[in-house]
């Protein structure tokens, strides 16, 4: 996972009032969101580009399945609501609850092979219950989701991954935190199996990168081709790190848990 900035979507022309058209017939003509599907359908290319189409969520490459424009809040019913009718569908054509999400991450499913299931689907648990918008008038800002959500700036820093196995696990030692990362996990199916050979091979590719760095560091003698040598290693794990990789969310967590006196330079890929 990595950090979306939502003002860096960019919207087709007139699609704001196309929204808010398909709103007022929905209300009006006690439609269903999904009736009107080809209003959030449409902005698919735009979504992706802000992440090289991958997935919001897992990072994976593109190809591991169609991606869709997902609901963050879902638009027809909550599987945690206690009371009904539950769902927001007063924001079925807010971009701002919109995601760009694989379909692993996105429906229900159940891994074989790795003996898991997950897929958000129509999940979206609150640390209260009982502060959940049911109505457009009610505050949202009450809500604390315990989904992580690419569009928080922060949430993305709270998601690592095992070198041993690939699986995923909390960048945090903050109880509640690591209780959110847990809940992530499940819900988005981070755990598949065939998603943590791909981070594994991944995170395992990015440590021997960082120790190809450090031999190039301890070789440097002050020359210009020493220390070409060495810029040239931090610039593969920089690649590595950066929004467009392969789960480049995790592995930048993992630079970050790898600096200490005998890695002094990764700081400044991390910051």
């Amino acid at each position: 996972m990595r950090w979306i900035d939502q003002e860096k979507i960019e919207l087709p022309e007139g699609w704001l009032a196309k929204a808010a058209a398909a709103k007022k017939k929905m209300e009006d003509e006690d439609l269903k969101p999904d009736d009107l599907a080809d209003v959030w359908t449409g902005l698919k290319g735009n979504f992706a580009t802000l992440s090289d189409k991958r997935c919001w969520i897992c990072e994976a490459p593109a190809v591991r399945s169609d991606n869709a424009i997902d609901h963050f809040r879902p638009k027809n019913r909550v599987a945690e609501a206690l009371k009904k009718p539950s769902g927001y569908k007063w924001l079925a054509f807010d971009y701002r609850n919109f995601r760009y999400i694989c379909t692993f991450c996105n429906s229900r499913r159940c891994d074989v092979n790795g003996g898991t299931a997950g897929g958000k689907a129509d999940h979206f648990p609150l640390r209260d219950e009982a502060v959940r918008a049911y109505l457009e008038t009610d505050d949202l800002d009450h809500e604390e989701p315990m989904l992580l959500d690419p569009c928080d700036e922060t949430d993305w820093k709270l998601l690592g991954c095992s070198v041993e196995s690939g699986h995923p696990v909390a960048a945090t030692d903050d109880a509640h935190d690591v209780e959110r990362v847990n809940i992530s996990i499940d819900l988005y199916h981070l755990h598949q199996d065939a998603l943590k050979k791909l981070r594994l091979t991944q995170i395992r590719d990015l440590d021997q990168k960082i120790s190809d760095a450090r031999d190039r560091y301890d070789e440097m003698d002050g020359t210009p081709k020493r220390k070409k040598k060495f810029k040239v290693a931090l610039m593969a794990i920089q690649r590595a790190i950066s929004p467009g990789s392969d789960f480049s969310g995790e592995m930048y967590n993992h630079v970050k848990k790898r600096r200490d006196a005998d890695y002094p330079w990764l700081q400044s890929l991390v910051g």
